[in-house]
């Protein structure tokens, strides 16, 4: 992860602003022309930026405070798609003579983190889907609007793309996603190519060809039951360190799982049908628990492959298959309104 980009917010660490450093009289007044105000400040922050210059010099009125000069700073930077994120140097130098200034600018070589910028929700999400697809770490997005909440929520909805994978946001208003420690970008990358050639596998195994939306979830609820077994040693894991059974890796590859890892290989599975579902965290039982919330044609409906799944056999249960959410609210509890069946959608984003 690039030092801009940590999950520790970046913070503009050095600001001076130093009064009192005078010229000798000058023979002759500054040209009106060459005195800037803070629109024109701006554009020359803005060519400076894109030119890549370290160092930027203007007259100005002295009247100026910093917070002024920082404030145009920063318009620029992001009119040339940076954030301003390092360390800068104020310099004022002013003349008892005259009302203007020549105001120094000296930029770091980490002053800017570079930025995507999304103007709308429908971006958002595509962007957020993509990342998570293309497991594109290297991307820093930002908006006017945060859509940090968008990015948080994608991934919970789609586990079957969590694999140790975080998202992070800065005080300047960056965020985005980047693989955490338990993983490297290389055993991330095979563990999910591994899942989803597993995944395509396990649809041609168990969906035919003219079932129905319900049929095909019905096949894949049947597949997981049969082939994966609850990892209750897993289910035990506190706090943030990676395991297999939290992902469709686990569930597919290995056939154990929790109950993250039954929803991401559902959602896995789905896709590779033509079915649209995502993941519904909540509590269960008295504990966290995660389950599914699909598009069975015109109607939407929860899954809960994990709690169908008997302890040992060969037995498949379906009371929380095709589940209204008055069945699930028996004993299943969590914000219908963070997991609204509008975000199903989002799943043709991947």
């Amino acid at each position: 992860m690039k030092a801009g980009k940590k999950i520790v917010a970046a913070v503009i660490c050095c600001l001076l602003f130093l009064t009192g450093i005078c010229f000798a009289p000058q023979k002759q007044a500054v040209a009106a022309s060459d005195v800037l105000d803070l629109k024109q400040i701006e554009q020359t922050f803005a060519q400076a930026i894109k030119k890549g210059k370290q160092s930027v010099t203007f007259t100005a009125p002295a009247s100026y405070s910093t917070a002024q000069i920082k404030n145009a700073l920063e318009k620029a930077a992001k009119s040339q798609n940076r954030l301003l994120a390092g360390s800068v140097q104020f310099r004022k130098q002013t003349n008892s003579t005259s009302t203007n200034a020549k105001y120094t600018i000296e930029l770091s070589k980490d002053a800017f983190i570079k930025i995507k910028r999304l103007k709308s929700e429908t971006e958002a999400k595509k962007a957020a889907a993509k990342a998570l697809k293309d497991r594109n770490y290297e991307e820093s997005y930002y908006s006017d609007t945060s859509y940090y909440q968008i990015f948080v929520k994608m991934l919970q909805q789609h586990p079957e793309y969590n694999y140790n994978t975080v998202v992070w946001r800065n005080t300047g208003g960056a965020y985005g996603y980047q693989v955490g420690r338990s993983l490297t970008k290389k055993q991330q990358g095979e563990k999910m190519k591994a899942a989803d050639k597993a995944a395509q596998d396990a649809v041609k195994d168990c969906v035919k060809s003219g079932m129905s939306a319900k049929q095909k979830a019905k096949a894949i609820h049947d597949y997981l039951i049969l082939n994966c077994t609850y990892d209750k040693k897993a289910a035990e894991i506190l706090g943030n360190k990676y395991d297999d059974a939290f992902t469709a890796y686990g569930a597919l590859v290995e056939g154990s799982a929790v109950c993250q890892g039954y929803a991401a290989a559902f959602n896995l599975m789905a896709k590779k049908c033509g079915l649209q579902s995502m993941t519904v965290c909540g509590r269960a039982g008295g504990i966290a628990h995660a389950w599914t919330y699909a598009k069975l044609g015109s109607k939407y409906s929860y899954i809960d492959c994990t709690w169908d799944d008997p302890d040992d056999g060969d037995e498949i249960r379906d009371d929380y298959f095709d589940a209204s959410e008055k069945k699930m609210r028996e004993q299943h509890v969590w914000t219908a309104a963070d997991f609204p069946k509008e975000d199903i959608k989002n799943a043709k984003y991947f």
